[in-house]
């Protein structure tokens, strides 16, 4: 595919849904989705259905990225949410201790996913439009100069030290590494066919990075050794459809989303692939609790959440949830994962001790991407039809009221303030 059809393709797939009120019927708003959804799957062989999933992943990097209140004794720690917009290409931050927005921060166009250095001093924004990426200081909100990376890049993610970022260029085939320090590149490193997501190990060694399969179902995972930044040889992960990655906390599994009801393990000290773990209808995001035991894995066409033991690599029973589930994101003490239903309006709790799913908590139209703060007492929820954010109370499961953050939220992180993140 060349480049020119395929930017054509993450356009179509990127367009805002149509404008709809608080009383649009739910299933009308799906049955457009499924629809985008199939019809670029049959022009792009599922590029374009990469595209629709990636908006919404930042989240399950496990980023944090400036402002809900966590005490550690008698201090105050601040953060704050940086939400992302389809329209306007530009971000906006929203204060967690008044729970309002603040002033606008353009970026370049085409903004599709964020990564934040550990000390939340500055944002990294991948921009599949323009090329670049845009690191932003969070202290003063100021954009610096946009850093050139390879053709269209979907993805970045940073390593556990902050030193170093990697971007995928899924025009390019090729992930670039960012040096923090300076905002300079290195020499791009060969990766597979349109390579998307990425994820490190918690030691930092090494970068697994998901390419597109073939026409013929053969997908691959590239190992980037990132004291050398040399690729590995693929690890093939014979798959319909790979899209996600997420790294247990100890770093021996990565599992990865590769078909349409199946996860498949990796052995990260062999690289070796196990066998594909069956699990629900459309696998989308996926979340791993702090303790590693269970991965979390959610059903988008099957109102489900499916959790899997990494000890055996088993799946339980499905746990029911809303109507096209989208996005999950788990409390920092592992005893909550909350699942956004995008075609229900709601938020469902899930206790990980029983996986029972709790009463459904109320937002606003559309929910999609959610984060939690770091001290867990808050998650904020994006309800794109909404163009708002609502925060939940996790104590008391409790919606606050929605922040207007403009038109076509689809992506948000939380940062820690960039003065005192590190000393608490």
């Amino acid at each position: 595919m060349d480049e020119t059809s395929l930017r054509a393709l993450l356009e179509r797939a990127l367009v805002p849904e149509p404008p709809m009120g608080p009383v649009a019927d739910n299933s009308l708003r799906a049955g457009i989705k499924l629809r985008r959804r199939r019809r670029m799957r049959a022009a792009a062989g599922g590029a374009a259905a990469i595209a629709v999933i990636a908006v919404a992943i930042p989240l399950v990097t496990g980023a944090l990225g400036h402002t809900a209140t966590r005490r550690t004794g008698t201090t105050a720690q601040a953060e704050t949410v940086y939400v992302m917009h389809n329209a306007g290409w530009f971000m906006t931050p929203v204060s967690t201790v008044t729970n309002t927005a603040g002033k606008r921060i353009r970026i370049a166009k085409g903004a599709m996913s964020i990564a934040i250095t550990p000390d939340g001093k500055t944002i990294y924004v991948a921009n599949w439009r323009a090329d670049t990426v845009t690191p932003i200081t969070t202290a003063t909100n100021t954009v610096g100069k946009p850093i050139k990376v390879g053709k269209v890049p979907i993805w970045i993610t940073m390593t556990p030290d902050g030193k170093t970022a990697y971007v995928s260029n899924w025009g390019s085939n090729t992930v670039t590494p960012i040096t923090t320090a300076t905002n300079t590149v290195g020499k791009p490193i060969k990766a597979g066919r349109n390579p998307s997501m990425i994820a490190i190990t918690p030691d930092g060694r090494t970068a697994y990075v998901v390419d597109r399969p073939d026409r013929y179902g053969r997908g691959t995972v590239t190992p980037i050794t990132t004291a050398t930044n040399t690729p590995g040889r693929p690890i093939n992960v014979e798959s319909a459809f790979s899209q996600r990655i997420a790294m247990t906390p100890d770093g021996k599994t990565a599992y990865v989303i590769t078909g349409q009801d199946t996860v498949t393990p990796i052995t990260t000290a062999t690289n070796t692939p196990g066998t594909p773990i069956q699990v629900g209808k459309e696998p989308g995001a996926i979340a791993i609790t702090p303790d590693g035991k269970t991965a979390y894995v959610v059903n988008q066409f099957g109102c489900a959440v499916t959790p899997i033991t990494t000890a055996t690599n088993t799946p339980g029973r499905p746990i029911r949830v809303g109507r096209t589930p989208d996005a999950i994101a788990i409390t920092p003490d592992g005893k909550t994962a909350y699942v956004t239903n995008a075609n229900s309006g709601t938020v469902t709790p899930i206790t990980t001790a029983t996986n029972r799913a709790g009463k459904p908590i109320r937002v606003g139209n559309g929910p999609g991407a959610i984060a939690i703060t770091r001290d867990g007492k808050t998650a904020y929820v994006i309800n794109s039809t909404d163009d708002t954010v609502t925060p939940i109370a996790t104590a008391t499961n409790t919606p606050g009221e929605p922040i207007v953050v403009g038109k076509h939220p689809f992506a948000l992180v939380i940062a820690p303030d960039s003065h005192d993140a590190g000393h608490h």
